[in-house]
């Protein structure tokens, strides 16, 4: 029996670009989120009327605490809450970049991704 090889997901991957960039950009559903992370409109900048569909966050931090539990830590701003872009799906990229620049004052990296998490239950305490 050969040895099984860990295959990259998106623990490992978000983990490199933490390391890499800082931190690694997830991108949701609104209604993965609970109610008050939420925003009715877009946020987008430059202005947008539409709906938000998306939050994109910043993780900046994996955390395990057992071998079957891990655990997320996201960029907060000054007072303590998790920083955040509620956008439609048209400003979905935009998003990214938007969030890296408001958090370190440059523009996003060539190489950093923006992660999808479908189905994941997030720990937003």
């Amino acid at each position: 029996m050969s040895e099984r090889t860990l295959t990259p997901g998106l623990i490992t991957e978000a983990a490199a670009d933490i390391r890499d960039h800082g931190y690694a950009i997830l991108q949701t559903r609104t209604e993965r989120v609970p109610f008050h992370y939420r925003s009715p409109k877009c946020t987008e900048p430059d202005g947008c009327h539409r709906s938000a569909t998306l939050i994109t966050l910043a993780l900046a931090e994996i955390t395990t605490e057992g071998p079957d539990d891990t655990g997320f830590n996201f960029a907060r701003d000054d007072a303590g809450e998790i920083f955040r872009i509620a956008t439609c799906d048209e400003h979905r990229a935009e998003a990214s970049h938007d969030l890296y620049h408001g958090l370190t004052g440059r523009t996003r990296p060539d190489g950093i991704r923006a992660f999808d998490v479908p189905g994941q239950h997030l720990n937003w305490q």
